[in-house]
């Protein structure tokens, strides 16, 4: 067979989605091919999982038929299973956990497949195991995503959609080497996506996505750089606040569009040993449970402070609610009631939570002073982060001693001129010292126009006050500024489609996008 005919016969992806249907039928094959031949799977280089699992299988008639289906399956013989089994002794999966996954995997065998078709067809109500099918369906492509990933050892991106107890096990296992060889070695960037759910995934409303515990996927990776997520925060439901600090190699970390509070975020902060951007922004969203977590400056800025030296870009956005002060932390020994907390523990330095750093200066209400910033030179903030909201405490410094002098990029949101005496005074004297201070310094934008704060959007089930709608006019930049910032957030459409390595027959072919 020539090269050319190999490579039509078996596509070598670049990137590989899990998410339609059309996706599934996909995986099996590609599995065995990557389990025969594993210079197959040394194209891939992106992995996007976005298949949720219904919070719900929903019946139509009785669940009879689809009860004797699922007790069929669960005793369907796999022992002439060699190939798929052998790979997954591997992985170090033995008992019945192996014979699972084995089942699982081979849910789409196409001769299973055909079996399986030819039953629903004789059955009188088709309609009753359906639900079934498609649920094994996605439970199959669960199963076979998190194969995939320990196969392809090139992979440097991953964006995963929350909610694959298999995924997040296995991935886990890896990242804590625990399994008989290590997988992900290049991996760099992870997007984390809240659940698409109909019910859970509300994309109006903050959506509960546990960042920390997320982050036990991938920190520990010697090539981890990045880490963003959008659009998340508690909704009610408990998230994982505590972390051993200075034990990851991220460099990046971006949590845009929330609502979690400083107890989840200080920590997430000091995880990376050398912390070069950091993003932290609300809004665009609404809160479903109402209230606000609580959100302290002092939290964040002494977070911070261990990245003095390495940090060069931050954006913090928190303006909407923040707190004076941090709630007490409880002094507990998280070691002996958390494996994954105790055997970080192990290799962190420094102390485990912010209340317990020195304070090297007085942060009041503030984030604190970042004159020993030394790397930093893109700086968004909010005025109130920065200078502190509360009327009765003004900032322990002044603003033009609190900025570095390798700054060059500087944007304040929600300054208001004249709407506040102490603002106007710190920027006053910002503006007259920063030429001779702050050399560096290129662009600066939200003092001659106000920047707006980032804001939650009301209930967008309720109904809007058409009066409020009637009197809005479009030429006035005030009214402008006020329906901009309380839109309602939504990610942008990316293009996530499967794609195929350019292959070389004598000159180089386009890759080429396969249909979604």
């Amino acid at each position: 067979m020539s090269l050319d005919s190999q490579s039509q016969q078996h596509p070598r992806y670049t990137r590989i989605r899990v998410h339609k249907e059309a996706d599934f039928k996909k995986l099996y094959p590609l599995i065995l091919d990557y389990i025969r031949e594993p210079e197959l799977a040394l194209s891939v280089k992106e992995f996007v999982f976005r298949c949720h699992l219904p919070s719900r299988v929903g019946y139509l008639g009785k669940r009879d038929r689809a009860d004797a289906w699922k007790a069929e399956e669960d005793v369907r013989d796999v022992s002439g299973e060699h190939v798929i089994s052998q790979c997954l002794t591997d992985l170090g999966l033995e008992g019945s956990e192996k014979t699972d996954w084995v089942r699982v995997l081979t849910w789409m065998k196409p001769e299973i497949v055909a079996s399986r078709n030819e039953a629903s067809a004789r059955e009188a109500r088709s309609y009753d195991v359906e639900p079934y099918i498609r649920h094994r369906t996605r439970l199959f492509a669960h199963y076979a995503a998190a194969l995939l990933l320990m196969l392809c050892p090139n992979i440097e991106l991953i964006r995963y959609e929350d909610g694959s107890k298999i995924i997040e096990d296995i991935l886990r296992r890896n990242n804590y080497g625990l399994l008989p060889a290590v997988h992900l070695q290049k991996l760099r960037e992870v997007t984390l996506h809240p659940t698409t759910d109909e019910i859970q995934g509300d994309d109006r409303f903050y959506i509960h996505l546990d960042i920390l515990a997320l982050l036990r996927l991938f920190h520990r990776l010697p090539a981890i750089e990045s880490m963003s997520t959008d659009g998340v925060g508690p909704n009610g439901r408990e998230l994982l606040d505590h972390f051993p600090p200075a034990i990851s190699n991220l460099k990046k970390i971006r949590v845009g569009h929330s609502i979690n509070g400083t107890d989840v975020i200080g920590p997430l902060i000091r995880v990376s040993k050398h912390l070069e951007e950091f993003t932290f922004t609300t809004g665009g969203r609404c809160n479903l449970e109402g209230g606000h977590c609580r959100r302290c400056p002092e939290t964040i800025g002494k977070a911070l402070y261990q990245h003095r030296s390495s940090l060069r870009k931050v954006d913090i956005d928190i303006d909407e609610f923040i707190s004076r002060n941090e709630a007490d932390e409880e002094d507990e020994d998280w070691a002996s009631k958390d494996e994954w907390y105790r055997r970080d523990k192990e290799i962190s330095s420094g102390p485990l939570t912010t209340a317990r750093m020195r304070s090297t200066r007085h942060y009041g209400a503030t984030i604190g002073s970042m004159h020993d910033f030394e790397s930093l030179t893109h700086l968004s903030i909010g005025i109130g982060t920065l200078l502190g909201q509360y009327p009765d405490e003004e900032a322990p410094f002044r603003l033009i001693d609190a900025l570095p002098r390798s700054l060059e990029y500087l944007l304040i949101r929600g300054y208001e001129r004249g709407a506040i005496a102490r603002y106007d005074s710190q920027i006053d004297e910002f503006l007259l010292a920063k030429q001779d201070r702050l050399p560096l310094l290129k662009e600066l934008h939200g003092i001659e126009k106000t920047v707006p704060i980032a804001e939650s959007v009301d209930n967008p089930d309720e109904e809007e006050d058409e009066e409020d709608e009637e009197d809005e006019d479009d030429d006035d930049d005030d009214d402008d500024y006020k329906r901009r910032i309380v839109r309602l957030w939504r990610p942008e459409n990316t293009d996530d489609s499967w794609t195929q390595e350019p292959i070389t027959t004598g000159h180089k072919r386009k890759a080429s996008q396969l249909s979604s």
